[in-house]
């Protein structure tokens, strides 16, 4: 049932064709990835280039990182499931480089991510990010301040975490996000998940 509840999400965001300004690519062409039964949401930001080409979330570079920090917490793919933020692609430089995604493509895409987990029902999401964690906090909140921790925010049980990429791009962060996914599996195990 909830498969194909996906799918016709899923359909419907393909066709999407929002107004928002700014350069964007492959509304709908990435889906979601892992067990719609897990329990367990991890919520990214939005798709890069490599996971338009694959058209799965968390398949280049930062994906690398998720898989390595998700053995940290006892979790592989296949026990979690895993969607983004934003369903399109923001770009910069005709395509050529990803950006963060604006306000109006986050409030957008609000829509099909109310609908997503309306028909996923998670007990847990992970938010991979500010991105993932605003969309529930609202632009107050900060990773900075709530990584690590778990939170209720409305009816949602939330664990957020820095987005893989942040060890990328900022190193010093590696550490700190190694913590935090040993830490969430410790809470899951903790609460049953």
């Amino acid at each position: 049932m909830k498969e194909k509840a996906l799918e016709d999400l899923y359909r419907r965001v393909y066709g999407c064709r929002c107004d928002c300004p700014g350069e964007r690519e492959g509304a709908g062409l990435v889906r979601d990835c892992g067990n719609p039964d897990a329990g367990i949401i991890f919520l990214g930001e939005a798709p890069g280039g490599e996971e338009i080409r694959r058209g799965m979330p968390f398949v280049g570079q930062a994906g690398r990182k998720l898989e390595e920090y998700l053995k940290l917490a006892g979790l592989g793919r296949r026990d979690v499931f895993i969607i983004n933020t934003v369903k399109c692609r923001p770009t910069r430089n005709n395509g050529r480089a990803n950006r963060k995604p604006g306000i109006c493509e986050i409030k957008s895409c609000a829509r099909w991510l109310q609908e997503e987990l309306k028909i996923l029902s998670p007990g847990v999401i992970v938010t991979l990010g500010d991105v993932a964690l605003k969309n529930f906090g609202g632009n107050k909140i900060q990773i900075g301040n709530y990584h690590g921790q778990p939170l209720v925010m409305g009816q949602f049980k939330l664990f957020p975490l820095y987005h893989p990429a942040a060890a990328i791009y900022r190193p010093a962060l590696e550490e700190v996000i190694r913590q935090d996914f040993v830490k969430l599996g410790q809470w899951l195990r903790e609460n049953a998940y």
